[in-house]
């Protein structure tokens, strides 16, 4: 004797029905079977928003790298409020006005010869960050990686780094700025998060 075998319409009909009865978690790609579950990494112990906007980036280039422009879409406004805390968070460490220039993380900033900055520096600084703010209004995927990459590293030296974001920082932005080359501009997610992490272990 034959069985019959459910469509894909009945069975998801009996996994919400599962869910509702409480009998089965419903997860949110059964509501899609063509789309993967939700990616997810581990950012235990991260500081806020530079784990907000990590996260949200790792969801846009999953999705993208999947062909779900849609969905990455969907993800732009979250990562842009996140990476427009952390430009208020570097503006405010620019503003320090430091002058000890830290043994580490100018060469994670691309930066071959750091000097002490100057006032103007510092000036130019600021003005680079509320031009970064308006560039985040732009929805284009391409210039959305160059500054999410830029300004997520430039975050995490600051956090990490006493006195980078004042000493290091101007010279990181004047570079962007002057359009100089990212060197991390198109490595693979997975080696961004890496070079992250370890500029955030003690």
């Amino acid at each position: 004797m034959s069985s019959i075998v459910p469509g894909p319409q009945q069975k998801l009909e009996r996994e919400i029905e599962a869910a509702r009865s409480g009998q089965k978690p419903l997860n949110p790609s059964d509501l899609n079977p063509s789309a993967p579950p939700k990616a997810e990494i581990d950012l235990t112990g991260w500081p806020e928003p530079l784990a907000r906007a990590v996260e949200a980036e790792h969801q846009r280039v999953t999705a993208l790298s999947g062909n779900r422009r849609k969905t990455a879409d969907l993800v732009v406004p979250e990562l842009q409020d996140a990476l427009k805390d952390l430009l208020d968070q570097i503006a405010d460490a620019v503003r320090a006005k430091s002058t000890e220039l830290p043994t580490d993380g100018a060469e994670i900033l691309g930066i071959p010869d750091p000097t002490p900055p100057s006032h103007g520096d510092r000036k130019a600084a600021l003005k680079t960050l509320k031009q970064l703010q308006t560039q985040l209004q732009d929805p284009d995927h391409n210039r959305l990686t160059r500054l999410t990459t830029f300004i997520i590293r430039l975050a995490a030296v600051v956090h990490a780094v006493p006195d980078a974001g004042s000493a290091l920082a101007p010279a990181a932005l004047d570079r962007y700025a002057n359009a100089l080359p990212d060197y991390q501009r198109d490595w693979p997610f997975p080696q961004k998060l890496d070079s992250w992490r370890t500029i955030l272990s003690p």
